[in-house]
């Protein structure tokens, strides 16, 4: 066995699906309601954020409210 991968939970063979996953990405259609809440909610976390500053939040969110605007 390769020392550089750890061993497969069930002791069977580690196969890359990267390509798989990246086709897979590409046909599943975008579910822009997700999208909304999980920027929303990373908007939350920023104001809630006590090692940033005021402007680094300001800055942060104006940057996450850009990504909610459809190209």
């Amino acid at each position: 066995m390769d020392s550089q991968r750890p061993p497969a939970p069930d002791g069977g063979d580690i196969t890359d699906r990267r390509e798989e996953f990246e086709r897979l990405s590409r046909e599943t259609p975008r579910n822009l309601e997700a999208e909304r809440a999980f920027v929303e909610g990373k908007i939350d976390l920023v104001r809630s954020d006590p090692n940033l500053t005021e402007e680094e939040k300001t800055r942060a969110i104006a940057d996450l409210r850009r990504r909610l605007t459809p190209p």
